[in-house]
């Protein structure tokens, strides 16, 4: 699920070191998933057009609608645990993870900014 998630949020064909460093994984870890995903018809290469002696990771629509059904089922699951919860409650953890996902995404886009080495 790892694999297809990142594909998912990316919302383009990644490169297996780049799904390895979403992951906080090692490359040949995802290599071994790849395999295995592809076999099932969820992922599949494709050329990359930037170089095109490297393969690029994409969902293939069964892979996509696997992925969107496991994170409906996530949303389901949460909406009814917290179904008991007074309004108030739920507000304010909506007002928690969505100052968390900002933080997170704003930390992100830092490392993405700073130069490597």
């Amino acid at each position: 699920m790892g694999v297809l998630f990142s594909l998912r949020t990316a919302d383009r064909a990644l490169r297996i070191g780049e799904i390895a460093e979403r992951m906080a994984v090692v490359g040949p870890h995802v290599t071994r998933h790849v395999q295995v995903l592809e076999k099932r018809g969820l992922v599949h290469r494709v050329t990359d057009p930037e170089d095109r002696r490297a393969s690029l990771i994409e969902l293939t629509p069964r892979g996509r609608e696997g992925i969107e059904r496991y994170g409906a089922s996530l949303f389901s699951w949460f909406t009814d645990v917290l179904a008991d919860w007074p309004a108030q409650d739920r507000s304010e953890l909506t007002r928690l993870l969505t100052r968390l996902a900002n933080d997170v995404t704003d930390r992100i886009a830092r490392l993405d900014e700073e130069p490597e080495g």
